[in-house]
C-alpha cells in the first residue's frame, strides 16, 4: 500500500516538474550561452503597439494623428520582433527592444491631434479679395497708406529732428495678387509701409498667442530699414510683434513680468535681395508661461531658441491701439518719445496670406495638421 502510494507521488512530482518546465520554456529562451531568457515583457509591449498601429489613423482632423508619425512607430515594432525573434538576443536585449518600443508608442500617441476650441480662434483673414476677417468674430481689417515716418516722408530720429530720406519711395495700400496656389486677387502684397489696420479687440491682445501666416520676403531695391521686416504687431514691443530680421524668426512679447524678445537661432530662407522667394507657412506661439516655439512648414524648426526670456501671461496694453498686419505699429501709434520711436519703424516687402490669430499655443500635432490642412488648394 505505502509503496503504491510512494509511487503516486513520484508520478504527481514528475508531473509537476514537466508542468514547470514547460511552463519556463514557453516565457523563455535560451539567450547566447543558454540562460534563460524571459521575454513575456516584450511580446506583450509588440502586441500593445500593433494594436496601437492597427487602430488608429493618419491625417488632419482631430482625433487623427500627424502623417508620417506612423512610420516611426512601425519601424520599432519590426526592430523589437527582430530582436524577439532571434535566438541570440540576450537578456539586456529584450529589456532594450521593450524600452525602445514603450518609448516608440509614447512618442507616436503624442502626435495625436487634438481639438481646438472654437473659441481659441481669434481672426482669420483669408485675404480672398479683401482684408476681412472670416472668423466670424468681426476682426474687419482697412488697406492703410504708411505714416508719413515710413513712405519716404520723414524719419525720426533719437534726437528728435526729422530730416527728409530721399532714398525711400513712398508706398500705396496693399495691392491684391495671386496667393500660393495661383488664385487672383488672393493675397496681399506688401511694400515701404502700406499696411492692414485692425481696430483694437481685447481680443486681439490675448495672454498666450499663435500667430499663423503664410509669407513670400521680397527685399530687392530695398533701402529703408532693410532688417526690420515687421510681419503683424500691436504696439509693437509695448505688446507684441513678429518679424524677420531680416531673415531669422524673431517674436517680442509683453508679459506681466516685463518685455523680452525670442528668435530663432537659424536664418530662414523665406525670401532673396533678388526678388520674391518661395511660400512658407511660419507659426509662432507663446503658452503664456514661459516657451516660444517658431515652426517652418509644419515643423519645429531647428535650432530654435526656447523662449526663456518671456515669463509669465502677455500684458494688456495701455493706452491701446489698432493691430497692424504688415509694419510694426498702426499709423496713431507713431510718436517721438522714448515707447514708440519712428526711428525704429519698419514693415514687411512681399506677399502674405492667411494671416491667423490664436488665443491658445497650439501644440506641434495642430501646427503640422494646419500646415497640411493649407498646403493644398
Amino acid at each position: 500500500m505505502k509503496s503504491t502510494i510512494r509511487r503516486k507521488y513520484i508520478t504527481l512530482a514528475i508531473l509537476v516538474g514537466l508542468s514547470m518546465g514547460f511552463i519556463i520554456s514557453s516565457c523563455s529562451k535560451s539567450g547566447g550561452g543558454g540562460t534563460p531568457v524571459v521575454t513575456t515583457g516584450l511580446a506583450a509591449e509588440i502586441d500593445t503597439a500593433q494594436t496601437v498601429s492597427a487602430s488608429t489613423s493618419e491625417g488632419t482632423q482631430p482625433g487623427e494623428y500627424t502623417v508620417g508619425s506612423k512610420t516611426s512607430l512601425n519601424a520599432a515594432i519590426t526592430a523589437a520582433q527582430a530582436v524577439l525573434s532571434s535566438s541570440s538576443s540576450t537578456q539586456s536585449d529584450i529589456t532594450n527592444a521593450t524600452a525602445n518600443l514603450a518609448a516608440a508608442v509614447a512618442t507616436y500617441r503624442g502626435n495625436l491631434i487634438s481639438p481646438i476650441a472654437p473659441t481659441a480662434l481669434v481672426a482669420y483673414w483669408k485675404f480672398n479679395g479683401n482684408p476681412n476677417d472670416s472668423s466670424g468674430n468681426g476682426h474687419n481689417g482697412v488697406l492703410t497708406l504708411p505714416p508719413a515716418a515710413i513712405g519716404g516722408q520723414t524719419l525720426f530720429h533719437l534726437q528728435g529732428a526729422s530730416v527728409p530720406d530721399p532714398n525711400a519711395v513712398p508706398g500705396g495700400v496693399p495691392n491684391l495678387v495671386n496667393d500660393r496656389f495661383g488664385n487672383p486677387n488672393s493675397a496681399y502684397h506688401f511694400n515701404m509701409g502700406g499696411h492692414i489696420e485692425v481696430p483694437y479687440s481685447t481680443a486681439l491682445n490675448p495672454t498666450a498667442i499663435t500667430l499663423s501666416l503664410w509669407v513670400r520676403q521680397d527685399t530687392a531695391g530695398r533701402v529703408d530699414n532693410p532688417s526690420d521686416c515687421y510681419m503683424i504687431g500691436l504696439n509693437r514691443w509695448n505688446g507684441y510683434k513678429f518679424q524677420m530680421q531680416p531673415s531669422y524668426p524673431f517674436l517680442t512679447v509683453t508679459t506681466i513680468n516685463g518685455g523680452a524678445d525670442c528668435a530663432a537661432s537659424s536664418a530662414i530662407p523665406i525670401g532673396t535681395t533678388v526678388g520674391a522667394g518661395p511660400w512658407k507657412h511660419l507659426v509662432v506661439t507663446y503658452d503664456g508661461v514661459g516657451t516660444t516655439t517658431f515652426y517652418l512648414n509644419g515643423t519645429v524648426f531647428p535650432g530654435a531658441n526656447g523662449g526663456a526670456q518671456a515669463t509669465g501671461p502677455m500684458k494688456t496694453i495701455n493706452p491701446t491701439c489698432n493691430l497692424s498686419i504688415g509694419t510694426d505699429l498702426a499709423n496713431a501709434a507713431y510718436k517721438e518719445d522714448n515707447s514708440n520711436n519712428i526711428e525704429w519703424g519698419g514693415f514687411w516687402s512681399g506677399d502674405m496670406d492667411d494671416v491667423m490669430i490664436y488665443n491658445v499655443a497650439l501644440t506641434a500635432p495642430q501646427v503640422l495638421a494646419l500646415y497640411n490642412q493649407q498646403k493644398t488648394p
